[in-house]
């Protein structure tokens, strides 16, 4: 069975920055995504994101790096223009999230892993917090 996920920044930061007490499960979301049928997407805006978090935690080289190793687990998808039309017509509170949404519901996503499950409630699709999507994609 496979599952397309889009991956909030939120799960990648906990897993770069180990931030305790959500690593483990946001780790278990990208073995998830290396050893099963679970696909698993970003968008430029997550990778943006999390370089300049990285950037500002440690240097611009162990960011880039950092970043390079997730790709080999995960997909860019293109935040394009009838994505960015989409989201400004939407009634999202935050317009970061109207583009996550929209980026994964227009490229076929199953779901959205969010640790911010409640900035995504108008969500067209289920969202899941690492913890959930484990539990459900293991049993």
């Amino acid at each position: 069975m496979n599952k397309k996920a889009l991956i909030d920044s939120d799960v990648i930061l906990d897993i770069a920055l180990a931030r305790s007490p959500f690593l483990e499960n946001s780790r278990l979301v990208l073995v998830l995504a290396e050893t099963t049928g679970v696909l698993g997407f970003v968008t430029p805006i997550c990778i943006a994101n999390v370089h300049y978090f990285l950037r500002k935690a440690a240097d611009d080289a162990k960011a880039r790096f950092f970043l390079s190793r997730i790709l080999t687990y995960l997909t860019v998808i293109p935040v394009d223009h009838p994505i960015v039309a989409e989201a400004l017509k939407s009634d999202f509170g935050d317009f970061e999230d109207a583009l996550q949404h929209d980026a994964a519901v227009r490229n076929g996503c199953d779901s959205i892993i969010t640790r911010n499950t409640g900035d995504y409630k108008k969500s067209k699709l289920p969202v899941y917090t690492p913890d959930e999507f484990v539990c459900l994609y293991c049993l």
